[in-house]
């Protein structure tokens, strides 16, 4: 699947993906969003997640599917229906974010995330340690900076195994 982020500035930022078989979905994206989906790709590639969103996405679910309240999303969306990986998934995008806006990196992040993901019920992701993570933010921070030395109109084009 290709992922494209189309960048606005006086225009929405507009997020289109586009599966093997041609058929696509797109979202205009709201203001400071472009980052949690960069984090998702990050996340979802580095940790090989084949259960999470943008797989999700690859295999025929809409984008704003996920935007609807979760008691009107298709079954499979229902938080209780998702694998463990995609909710650990949005933990893990949630702190690279807080990480993000408070530029730096939390030295507590696995702790942190692992007590989130145990108040919740959820199972800490097998091959999430100190190096993977080092990989996502490694790729969340290059793929940051690819956005940020876009001019309006341009694309950052991510490619996304199905």
């Amino acid at each position: 699947m290709i992922i494209q982020l189309k960048k606005g500035i006086v225009k929405p930022t507009v997020l289109e993906c586009i599966r093997e078989d041609g058929s696509s979905t797109w979202s205009k994206l709201h203001q400071g969003t472009v980052s949690h989906d960069i984090a998702h790709y990050a996340v979802e590639t580095v940790l090989g997640f084949t259960k999470a969103f943008y797989s999700i996405i690859a295999s025929g679910f809409n984008i704003d599917d996920f935007e609807l309240p979760k008691n009107e999303r298709p079954e499979a969306l229902k938080p209780s229906q998702l694998d463990a990986s995609a909710l650990q998934t949005e933990h893990i995008v949630n702190l690279l974010q807080v990480e993000f806006f408070n530029s730096g990196e939390n030295q507590d992040f696995i702790a942190e995330l692992t007590t989130i993901l145990s108040e919740n019920h959820i199972p800490f992701p097998e091959n999430l340690n100190s190096k993977t993570l080092k990989s996502i933010r490694t790729l969340f921070s290059n793929l940051l900076q690819q956005w940020n030395s876009l001019d309006e109109g341009e694309f950052l084009e991510l490619s996304f195994p199905e």
